[in-house]
């Protein structure tokens, strides 16, 4: 079948159906005892041990009351290790100040929050990020790092950092703190938008957001596709080429994730804010495939899981069709199952009003993108899955993909669908995140919602495992 003719006879389809359902209602988080609750980090997974640098050990910033600055004593200055080979999971950590002075760079940028970063077999690397510094200074860091998992692993399990296991330069060309980094078959690294913010963010507040001496925020709006490699002992960056839109990349806080077509390994990319009229989101997603310039589809407009959230990859070789899952986060919809339809959020009011909806709520939603090529055209279209998560949960997540499912591409986290039967298997875990309780007493969804910016939030203390099960459409 033909992608026009497949475009037609979904959007013939009175009830389009995905061709598998997801489930993530179980809380296992009392089989991972010590594990932190932690958001906004950097992640990787060897031979089923986790890795966790950086993030925040609070809730979403200047929400509900809490401080407006990703203050240092709310950042993550441990290194950790979770291994999950043993049941119950045991965890292992060591401090980040144990670094020795030589690694300062390192050990500022590995408290950081919105670290870009990619796991590239054996290796992390961890790009730009925002926090304090040593010194008492917020910066969007201009440093990459990259630590050789197993040997952090092995020491971290022995109480200590192995420093001969991290590389590390600083460079202007990573500075961003809320974008993304993939790698691609062409051996290139892409540094997908974000934005640098310099100073305070109570400083920015009180310069009625406007960019000063003491505090500024400008956004990269551009993808940059880099050369990485070492140098005498360090890191070597170089810049290969550059994608700049001024209006579709103006984004930070998005979802990037590997895409998988016919014609091989792309990127994705979706969601975002802000848009700087609205303050809403970016709605369009982007595609990036390696020797060619980015494709926006301006057709095709995204309602749910705006913001950066925990993401299931799944692929369909039989008309290869590549799933993109997204659990919660924030939205500018929700979706009415009785009437099948996504609504619009309200948005009402000011920060200074009795009521105040800013449009963009938080969800726990699950919702699927369904991407189709054929090479010169993508076809995209957005599902809601009938069930949701048990909390309002995934924002600045992950979703921690199980060894044991078969990949339908080597080295990265894209799950092959074929390999799933119409049985429920578990396909992995939804870890760390914001969790917000957006509702008053008695706390459910028919009690009166807060105002936008004074919901309470927390590190998320749920892990939540994911079950996929296939079904056939008919």
């Amino acid at each position: 079948m033909t992608l026009g003719l497949l475009a037609l006879f979904f959007a013939a389809l009175p009830h389009p159906q995905l061709p598998f359902t997801v489930d993530a209602t179980e809380d296992v988080a009392a089989e991972f005892p010590g594990v932190p609750r932690v958001q906004s980090f950097s992640f990787a997974q060897w031979k089923g041990r986790w890795v966790i640098i950086g993030g925040r050990m609070a809730g979403y910033h200047s929400v509900g009351g809490g401080p407006a600055e990703f203050l240092r004593s709310d950042g993550n200055r441990e290194i950790w290790v979770v291994d999950t080979t043993q049941h119950p999971a045991r965890t292992y950590h060591a401090p980040l100040d144990s670094l020795p002075s030589n690694l300062a760079l390192v050990k500022d940028q590995w408290a950081a929050i919105a670290q870009l970063y990619y796991q590239d077999g054996p290796d992390l690397y961890i790009a730009g990020g925002y926090g304090e510094d040593h010194t008492g200074k917020w910066v969007t860091f201009p440093v990459i790092s990259r630590v050789h998992l197993p040997e952090l692993i092995d020491g971290v399990m022995a109480g200590h950092v192995p420093t001969q296991s991290i590389a590390v330069t600083r460079t202007p060309l990573v500075q961003s703190a809320g974008g993304g980094l993939l790698k691609l078959p062409d051996g290139y690294f892409y540094l997908v938008m974000g934005h640098s913010f310099q100073g305070s963010y109570t400083t920015f507040e009180g310069q009625g957001e406007h960019n000063h001496d003491m505090a500024s925020q400008t956004y990269l709006d551009e993808i940059r596709k880099l050369k990485i490699g070492l140098s005498e002992g360090g890191l070597k960056v170089s810049l290969v080429d550059k994608f700049t839109d001024e209006t579709e990349f103006h984004r930070r806080d998005l979802n990037v994730a590997h895409m998988l077509s016919p014609q091989g390994l792309g990127i994705a990319i979706f969601g975002g804010v802000f848009t700087p009229e609205t303050q809403l989101n970016y709605s369009k997603p982007i595609y990036l495939s390696a020797g060619s310039r980015p494709f926006v589809d301006s057709g095709f407009e995204q309602k749910l899981s705006s913001y950066s959230c925990a993401k299931l990859l799944l692929y369909d070789r039989g008309i290869g069709a590549m799933y993109t899952t997204f659990f919660g986060g924030i939205s500018r919809y929700s979706w009415n199952a009785d009437t099948g339809q996504f609504i619009e959020n309200p948005k009402v009011g000011d920060k200074v009003s009795p009521v105040y909806r800013d449009g963009l709520q938080w969800s726990d939603q699950i919702s699927t993108i369904e991407s189709v090529s054929d090479g010169a055209k993508t076809v995209t279209s957005e599902l809601a899955n009938p069930s949701s998560l048990p909390a309002y949960t995934g924002a600045d997540a992950v979703f921690v993909p199980s060894p044991a499912v078969a990949r339908a591409y080597p080295d990265t986290d894209i799950l092959d669908l074929g390999s799933l039967t119409d049985r429920k298997t578990f396909v992995g875990y939804i870890y760390g995140g914001i969790r917000a309780f957006p509702n008053r007493f008695p706390y459910n969804k028919t009690a009166e919602p807060y105002n936008s910016g004074a919901v309470p939030t927390k590190a998320s203390d749920l892990i939540l495992k994911v079950y996929v099960q296939s079904v056939h459409v008919k």
